[in-house]
């Protein structure tokens, strides 16, 4: 960590992430746990909202058990609190709050968490709903996510609006960089975009298509059921005005506005994550680190596609009190 991270975390001059559905790792809060006593006791308090046992999941969780929307959603997202609070922990006085938060996808909810925005509790419990309903939908119509990276999104937009409408719905679903896009939808038509971008590219330097863990077919016009249902909910939840400015998904804008954030919530669900032009709204606001709460370091990857920023990973390969020495 350079002089120059450092003095950004302990003056506030940060973003602060939270990563979306598909960042599952196996026990992707032991270190965590083992480290910081407030670790653990957010996951407790996080699995009594979600009515999961989400401390054992997230401390000892094999992929086989992450696997469900319904379980890898909540621990997802209680992982990301997790780190938060440990972040907090660990450089206790010197902590300063982030400059602006920002959640991906699934993340968003978190990222309301820690701009005080959103309660815990209530956070937990939507995401538990949220993702009941998507895996229900998933189960009634089989449903798929793929990475596509190395292309410009417009080249993949191509592929999508290309595919045979008898193998349904495939759309790009998240602009996470320059040359990384997400494609979400109808399993035979995600497939069938992933095939052809990898003829295609094959001329391409460094073109790679992934499956994506996610397990629904988030950003895309499979999750409308999902909206329908959930809205209400969304209606009802109060939200208080965010103590620092919240990154939305489907803009990419930063706001501290409640009906702004509200409609977001629900519209990110069928529209995509605009995530470059996040990335893009910090660098335009003078932001040059970000830290990304894990697990894993999805996010630090997507942010260090910009040159401007330097992403730090807090739940990744080291431990956070290597990820972030005190000042």
């Amino acid at each position: 960590m350079t002089t120059t991270v450092a003095d950004a975390v302990s003056r506030g001059r940060y973003a602060l992430l939270l990563p979306g559905a598909g960042s599952q790792l196996p026990a992707m809060a032991h270190r965590l746990c083992r480290s910081f006593p407030v670790a653990r006791e957010v996951l407790q308090r996080a699995g009594e909202a979600a009515g999961l046992d989400l401390e054992r999941l997230c401390r000892e969780g094999k992929p086989a058990e992450l696997a469900a929307a319904e379980v890898s959603h909540p621990a997802i997202v209680a992982t990301g609190l997790a780190a938060a609070a440990a972040l907090r922990a660990h450089l206790g006085h010197r902590w300063a709050p982030p400059a602006f938060v920002g959640g991906h996808s699934l993340g968003h909810f978190g990222a309301l968490v820690e701009a005080g925005c959103l309660d815990r509790d209530d956070a937990l419990r939507l995401v538990a709903r949220r993702a009941r309903l998507m895996g229900e939908q998933t189960r009634s119509r089989p449903a798929l996510m793929a990475s596509v990276g190395g292309v410009p999104p417009e080249r993949v937009a191509a592929w999508c609006d290309a595919c045979p409408e008898g193998l349904g719905v495939v759309v790009p679903a998240c602009f996470n960089g320059p040359r990384q896009t997400v494609v979400s939808g109808d399993a035979a038509a995600v497939r069938w975009v992933g095939a052809r971008a990898a003829e295609e590219g094959a001329g391409d330097d460094g073109v790679r298509v992934r499956e994506l863990a996610a397990g629904v077919a988030s950003h895309s016009p499979l999750m409308e059921p999902v909206q329908r249902a959930l809205a209400p909910r969304l209606a009802a939840v109060p939200l208080a005005r965010p103590a620092v400015p919240v990154l939305l998904n489907s803009t990419g804008r930063a706001t501290r506005d409640t009906g702004e954030i509200r409609a977001d919530l629900l519209e990110q669900l069928s529209v995509p994550v605009r995530w470059t032009d996040a990335m893009r709204t910090l660098v335009a606001a003078g932001v040059t680190t970000v830290l990304d709460t894990g697990p894993g370091q999805v996010l630090a990857r997507a942010a260090a596609l910009h040159p401007e920023l330097e992403a730090v990973a807090l739940n990744a390969l080291r431990p956070l009190e290597k990820a972030v020495p005190s000042p």
